[in-house]
């Protein structure tokens, strides 16, 4: 930041350039400092208020606002992936908050949100159990009993990782989730958010979900880290079966045993900070639930996901736009906390 000296001299360099009919936004352009910036406190200057102000402790008054804009500003950088436009802040906060004091803020919080992006540290978390489902399939042991893969469908909590619903197929493909989803919104508490692989996208899945104002939530193809809790859970289940060796003879049964044993005996050995030392079957039973108007919380995801696809720079398919019409909607209806790497 510099200091008055430094913006008089700017100043008074400018009137010179000015008088001597040189280029005036070549210089400023050189100098790094804007038109807009150099009317500001040329302005000032004329005002007689560029002078070095005594330092003094900033009042309870002008402290309040910057609480709120530092949140605001961390929420955009959020939402916007890292990147800012700060002018309707600056409009909302101009009067309340200095010019100098709106800049500061934003290095301040541009900083961070870019240690957090270097640094792998920014994540959401649902805030509540059954605000998201998740489906996914992995791979089991063979058994000699049987030629070919066998499968795990598996349908978790997002919130507390607790396994809602799981069932053994000897096949994959659209179908195998459609099964999935509708034996678990028969057998399950439905959530208002079901993310699940592009593989799952059965023409009738949407149908289905929306049937029971439920949103569909794809994730991005490609990309595990978008359903990253199930891909931990695989890895751990994984983990599990490698334990016993290379050359195990597993039948349905027996999987079924162990696949129970991993969700639920494991879980009670090992305790969680998170959910005060219970298990993730314990958290998912006491937590509470989100107190959310479901069809409203459907028909503001269906308004935004019709505008963002009316819009004529739209390059978003149908089912891309449900992907950022739920995680805008996520966060109005404060469903979704950011938070660091600790493990949940």
């Amino acid at each position: 930041m510099l200091d008055v000296d430094a913006k008089r001299m700017i100043v008074e360099a400018g009137h010179e350039i000015q008088e001597l009919g040189a280029d005036l936004l070549g210089y400023l352009g050189v100098i790094g400092v804007s038109a807009s910036t150099y009317g500001h406190w040329m302005r000032e200057d004329l005002a007689g208020r560029l002078v070095e102000a005594p330092p003094r402790e900033p009042t309870q008054a002008e402290r309040a606002p910057w609480d709120g804009l530092r949140e605001k500003m961390r929420d955009l950088a959020h939402r916007r992936h890292y990147t800012f436009g700060l002018n309707p802040l600056r409009t909302e906060y101009r009067g309340r908050v200095t010019r100098e004091k709106f800049r500061e803020l934003a290095r301040e919080v541009r900083a961070q949100v870019n240690r957090e992006r270097r640094k792998g540290w920014l994540r959401y978390e649902f805030a509540h159990p059954d605000v998201a489902h998740s489906m996914d399939l992995m791979r089991l042991p063979h058994g000699v009993e049987s030629s070919g893969h066998r499968y795990m469908a598996r349908i978790m909590d997002d919130c507390t990782r607790c396994t809602l619903w799981k069932g053994i197929t000897r096949t994959k493909g659209l179908h195998v989730g459609l099964h999935a989803v509708q034996r678990h919104l028969k057998e399950n508490n439905a959530p208002l958010v079901l993310k699940f692989d592009l593989e799952f996208g059965h023409p009738q899945m949407e149908t289905l979900l929306l049937a029971h104002e439920v949103v569909p939530l794809p994730n991005p193809p490609g990309y595990p880290r978008a359903n990253a809790k199930q891909e931990r859970g695989n890895r751990d289940v994984g983990d599990w079966f490698k334990g016993f060796g290379p050359d195990q003879d597993w039948t349905d049964p027996e999987l079924q045993k162990e696949l129970n044993f991993c969700f639920t005996e494991i879980d009670g050995l090992w305790e969680r900070e998170e959910f005060g030392g219970g298990t993730r079957r314990q958290a998912y039973a006491s937590m509470p639930r989100a107190s959310v108007d479901r069809a409203a919380f459907l028909r503001e995801v269906k308004e935004y996901r019709l505008d963002l696809l009316r819009r004529p720079d739209n390059r978003l398919s149908p089912m891309q736009a449900w992907r950022v019409a739920v995680k805008e909607i996520l966060k109005k209806f404060n469903l979704v906390r950011y938070v660091g790497p600790q493990e949940v």
